[in-house]
């Protein structure tokens, strides 16, 4: 048979030339190096160079079988992407050390994130308010205190004796001091009037400005006025009565009696006594006034309104009787002529040191 022929049987003989067909083949070159990388290549190169860059390892495909052509088919469509694939897992590569979280590497954003997100911006504005508020009201006027404009000193108006005579009060809230009294004198027909002033308005100091006064020889029977001040002007009634009588306010007295009042010094053999002539306050009721003024027969300072001692008081106490057909009543002392009487007339109270005083009072009362 022709192919158990030896080799060289069918070679032509030597200085033949040979024909292209007969020529020895070249043999094939060799297949082209192929590299491939894959997950599983890659994490075995990083293992093998401890975390450079991985490199690709050569693969050689096996000899790819004859198979038979197939048919020209159309290409397939590309995969369609969704918004919802975005939010699928990413795959992580995995790195010698202590075990990754398999969770995704992009974590999505929830409402509730949000909703804390919120919350946290409310707290801080909230906070950054209460901050301001505390800073501006506490924290600067400490700081920075105010400067206050003094208040303006406000002049009060003078009173004139018209506005009293009709019952005017002139408004003193806010006023820096009381408002100077119009002295109108209830007497009429006295011998003279003699003004005295005062440093301290208190009871020794008024005394003793009397009792100067009193030293002055005049005819028995003269009445002479005596003007009581400070340097604010006519001294109140209410500031003199409570010092004379210990028992009654100067609320009390105000309440009653205006604050003008007539003092009167009345001269005779037995010696000189103080006169007191006050009016009813246009506010007060008589009725009030006279229970009022019964209070003071049961008084301990009694003694307060002579210039001098009068005297131990009569043991009877206070007695009912007329001076110029006027009701009175009347306490009688151990000093001669001393004598504490007092009697109403319409709206004017008068307290005299003496009956016949009182009886002069009475007939030069306005």
């Amino acid at each position: 048979m022709e192919d158990n022929k030896p080799f060289g049987m069918n070679q032509p003989p030597a200085g033949l030339p040979q024909s292209p067909l007969s020529r020895p083949t070249p043999p094939p070159p060799p297949p082209p190096e192929i590299t491939l990388r894959t997950m599983k290549s890659d994490l075995g190169s990083l293992r093998e160079t401890g975390g450079s860059a991985p490199q690709p390892k050569p693969f050689t495909p096996p000899e790819l079988k004859s198979e038979a052509p197939r048919p020209n088919l159309p290409p397939h469509p590309p995969p369609r992407i969704t918004p919802s694939d975005f939010g699928k897992p990413k795959f992580e590569i995995k790195t010698p050390g202590p075990e990754l979280s398999k969770g995704p590497i992009i974590e999505e954003e929830t409402s509730g994130n949000n909703m804390k997100k919120i919350l946290t911006w409310v707290g801080a504005i909230i906070v950054a308010v209460a901050v301001g508020f505390a800073g501006y009201f506490y924290v600067f006027p400490m700081l920075f205190p105010s400067q206050e404009v003094p208040a303006p000193v406000i002049t009060p108006p003078i009173t004139t004796s018209n506005d009293q005579e009709a019952g005017l009060e002139i408004p003193t809230a806010g006023l820096l001091s009381a408002q100077p009294i119009v002295h109108e004198s209830l007497l009429s027909g006295t011998d003279s009037v003699a003004p005295i002033s005062v440093t301290v308005p208190d009871m020794a100091t008024i005394k003793s400005a009397l009792n100067t006064e009193a030293t002055k020889e005049l005819p028995s029977g003269s009445l002479i006025e005596a003007t009581l001040s400070d340097s604010n002007g006519q001294i109140a009634l209410s500031s003199i009565l409570p010092m004379l009588v210990p028992e009654f306010s100067s609320e009390t007295v105000k309440n009653i009696f205006a604050d003008d009042f007539t003092v009167a010094l009345y001269y005779d053999a037995n010696g000189v006594w103080p006169i007191y002539v006050m009016k009813l306050s246009m506010e007060a009721s008589i009725v009030e006034a006279q229970s009022a003024m019964n209070e003071l027969e049961k008084s301990s300072g009694l003694a307060n309104f002579f210039l001098k001692s009068p005297g131990i008081a009569d043991s009877a106490g206070f007695k009912s009787g007329k001076a110029n057909d006027v009701p009175a009543r009347y306490l009688n002392f151990s000093q001669k002529g001393a004598a504490i009487d007092l009697a109403w007339v319409n709206d004017k109270f008068i307290i005299s040191t003496s009956y016949n005083g009182l009886k002069k009072a009475l007939t030069n009362l306005k």
